[in-house]
Order: structure tokens, then C-alpha cells, then sequence
């Protein structure tokens, strides 16, 4: 029975968790579906990110970073040595936040961006994730159509110019049949690379639609 008002009540606790974190002292998300387990909340990824979308509508500035410090943060509850580190990293031209525009986003080394995500124009899209287990996709894609991918894909990709007048896409995304169609849609303008796993996982999507055509 507590565990079910505890379950209801997991917004809540999500809201708890991220307000006692700051640039310096961010939560990756396996600690915070720890925290959640230990209130009696069980809560797959997915669940949490929309939670987080949710909590973002409200006005609460939720980022994501990368680094010596990687994981989930609220802005604005930085502590003293967040902001140190902050004006230190910017004096020194920190790599890691010398893209954080759409220019830079598009260049050679550019890394996630650390600006709140706005709400995904497509549902199959992720914010990055801190774990090893799931990597993002690489997309080889066509520059005469880096309007049109960069429009579907925003801020939650990584890009990286490649020769031949391509680019590389790399974003975190729920392979639904909702991704397949938008990928298979762009044709060969928009080529799956990695992860092997995939790449498979779209061929038998392919093949199970070429068999309705037999």
C-alpha cells in the first residue's frame, strides 16, 4: 500500500532529488532510479525524461552536462564552487563549452549541449544519457538536407562534419516504429551507422514490410 502512494507521488520525489543537485554535484540517472528505489518508486528512463519535461514546463531549469562533473543538475542551486569553477572554465576556454550554439554545434568536437532541451519536436527523441548501455545512434547524413535533419533533430544531436559533402549525427533516440518511418522517409539522405545492434534491429523492420509487399 505505501508503495503505491509512494509510486504516485514519483514526480514529486524526482523534484526532490534534482533540487539538491548543482552544476558541481550533478545525479546521473542510475543514482537517481536509485533514490527513487529507495522511497518505494520503481521508474524505467523513458517515465523519468518525461517527468523531467514536465517539471521543465513548470519552469524548473533542468541541463545536463558532461565532463568531471557529468549527470543531471538544476541551475540556480549552485553552490559557491560551481560558480568558481564556472568563471574558471571560461577564462580558460574550456573545450567543453566553447559550442553551445547552433554553429558550434555543427562543428568538428562539439559536444552535447548543456542548454535545457526543449520539448521534443519528435516523440522518438531522448536527451543524452550518462550510461555506458545506451549509446547514441550515428546518422551519416546528406548536407543538402542539414536543414531539414537539423530542424528534426535539434539540439539533441551531437553533429560532426564529414568529407564528401556529408555530416555525422549522433542522438539518443527510442527506436520506435515512429523513428524507422521518419528515417525511412529521408531515404538515403539519412543513413543508420551505429550501434551494430541498430542497424539489425532496422533491417528486420525493413524486411517485415517488404514481406506485405511479396
Amino acid at each position: 500500500m505505501a508503495k503505491g502512494i509512494n509510486q504516485k507521488g514519483k514526480i514529486l520525489y524526482l523534484e526532490k532529488i534534482l533540487r539538491e543537485t548543482s552544476e558541481t554535484h550533478p545525479c546521473t540517472m542510475q543514482e537517481i532510479i536509485g533514490r527513487l528505489q529507495e522511497n518505494g518508486v520503481s521508474a524505467e528512463r523513458k517515465s523519468i525524461y518525461d517527468d523531467m519535461e514536465v517539471l521543465r514546463s513548470f519552469g524548473m531549469d533542468i541541463k545536463f552536462k558532461r565532463g568531471k562533473y557529468t549527470g543531471y543538475y538544476v541551475a540556480g542551486e549552485a553552490d559557491s564552487e560551481s560558480v568558481n569553477t564556472s568563471t574558471t572554465e571560461k577564462e580558460s576556454g574550456n573545450p567543453e563549452d566553447s559550442a553551445k550554439n547552433s554553429a558550434g554545434a555543427e562543428t568538428e568536437g562539439s559536444a552535447f549541449s548543456s542548454e535545457p532541451h526543449k520539448k521534443a519536436k519528435n516523440s522518438w527523441l531522448l536527451p543524452p544519457s550518462d550510461s555506458e548501455e545506451d549509446k547514441p545512434v550515428k546518422l551519416l547524413c546528406r548536407n543538402k538536407k542539414k536543414k531539414e535533419i537539423m530542424a528534426a533533430l535539434g539540439n539533441y544531436a551531437q553533429y560532426k562534419e564529414k568529407e564528401e559533402d556529408t555530416f555525422v549525427a549522433a542522438v539518443q533516440v527510442d527506436e520506435t516504429s515512429e523513428f524507422y518511418g521518419w528515417l525511412t522517409g529521408m531515404g538515403k539522405d539519412v543513413i543508420l551507422m551505429k550501434p551494430k545492434k541498430s542497424v539489425q534491429a532496422y533491417r528486420d523492420y525493413l524486411k517485415g514490410i517488404l514481406k506485405e509487399y511479396k
